[in-house]
C-alpha cells in the first residue's frame, strides 16, 4: 500500500546485490538443492519486501531453541539467504490456500485464537528475516520493522488489505507485548511504537501498518 515509503530508509542502507554462499557448513546442502514449492512461495514474499533476491530454505531448526527463522551474518553483513522452520513454511502455504480461515474477528473459541496466534507469528517471521537480509542485525529492529510490514506479507500471501491490517494489529496488541517479558526480551523495544525511533512511517499514524 505504502511499501515504497515504508522501505525508503532501509533500502538506502541495503547492499546493491547479495552473493549467496553458505555461511555455515550445514547450510551448503540446503542451498545446493532446488527450492520446494513452499520455499518459492516464501522467496517471492521476501523478494517483494526487500527488492532483492534472497534465497529461502525450509529447515529443521534446533529443537527447543524457539527459533522460527535464522539469517546468517558474516563479518556483520547478511549473506543473502535465510532459513525458516518447516512449521513456518507449512503455515505460509496453509495461509496462502485459505487466508480467511485466520480472521481473529471470526474466532469463536480458544482453539481458533491459538491457530491465529501461531499463524501470525509465522507471517511475522518472514517479514522479520527479510529485514535481517536488508542488513539490520539487531533483533529488536528487525522485529519492529517486520511487524510494520506484516500486513504486506499477509497481503502478498492472498489476504485482503483489511484482514492483513487486522493481523498486524493482532500482532501488535496480542503478541508484541509478550516479547518484553519473554525469555527473548531483546526482541522488544520501547521505540517500537507510533512516532518512536523505529517507526518507518512517522508521518502516518496507522500503526503498525
Amino acid at each position: 500500500m505504502r511499501l515504497a515509503a515504508a522501505l525508503a530508509l532501509v533500502l538506502a542502507l541495503a547492499p546493491a546485490a547479495l552473493a549467496v554462499t553458505p555461511a555455515r557448513p550445514g547450510d551448503a546442502a540446503l542451498l545446493a538443492r532446488p527450492a520446494t514449492r513452499d520455499e518459492l512461495l516464501a522467496q517471492s514474499v521476501a523478494a517483494r519486501l526487500t527488492r532483492l533476491k534472497p534465497v529461502v530454505r525450509c529447515a529443521a531448526l534446533p529443537p527447543g531453541s524457539g527459533e522460527l527463522g535464522v539469517t546468517p551474518f558474516v563479518n556483520g553483513r547478511p549473506v543473502g539467504y535465510f532459513l525458516l522452520s518447516t512449521q513456518v513454511c507449512s503455515d505460509l502455504a496453509a495461509f496462502r490456500a485459505r487466508p480467511q480461515a485466520y480472521d481473529p474477528a471470526k474466532c469463536a473459541d480458544d482453539a481458533c485464537m491459538q491457530r491465529v496466534f501461531a499463524m501470525v507469528q509465522s507471517i511475522q517471521t518472514i517479514a522479520h528475516e527479510s529485514y535481517h537480509v536488508l542488513g539490520f542485525f539487531l533483533e529488536a529492529t528487525a522485529e519492529c520493522y517486520g511487524m510494520q510490514s506484516l500486513w504486506y506479507a499477509a497481503h502478498r500471501l492472498g489476504a485482503s488489505v483489511a484482514l492483513s491490517q487486522e493481523l498486524a494489529q493482532f500482532y501488535w496488541k496480542e503478541i508484541y507485548p509478550l516479547r518484553r517479558t519473554s525469555r527473548y526480551p531483546w526482541y522488544w523495544s520501547a521505540e517500537c511504537r507510533d512516532g518512536g525511533k523505529l517507526d518507518l512511517r512517522p508521518a502516518s499514524h496507522a500503526w503498525p501498518s
